[in-house]
């Protein structure tokens, strides 16, 4: 009779845990992106260090549906940048004319690019 006890007092435990270990374990999937994402960011979504060669510009990727952080942009003959952590409307540039907006609140990006290619 007691071992039935403990196996209902470890079934008690395990269970719970067993199904906190499993949500979390979704929670740190890649992340999905939605149906407006271009088809050259989606596998970087949600995968820092990733690369993402745009197409046509100027485009604005909506955080909500990618998570573009860390990931390495660039636009040929304009050179790249890498998308910060965090916002403040901070727009980065480079000498070849490529520039990536943060918005703040959102942590949309926008990638434009100025100039000539090389910037000549």
């Amino acid at each position: 009779m007691k071992w039935q006890a403990r196996r209902r007092a470890w079934a008690a435990v395990a269970i719970p845990a067993c199904t906190v270990t499993t949500m979390a374990a979704c929670g740190s999937s890649p992340q999905k992106p939605g149906p407006a994402v271009p088809s050259e960011f989606r596998a970087a979504c949600g995968h820092p260090g990733a690369h993402v060669t745009v197409r046509k510009v100027p485009v604005t990727i909506l955080h909500a549906e990618c998570d573009l952080t860390g990931v390495v942009i660039t636009y040929p003959g304009h050179g790249g940048a890498t998308v910060p952590r965090g916002s403040g409307g901070i727009g980065i540039g480079n000498s070849l004319g490529l520039t990536l907006t943060i918005h703040p609140g959102t942590l949309d990006v926008t990638v434009n690019v100025t100039g000539e290619a090389g910037n000549a």
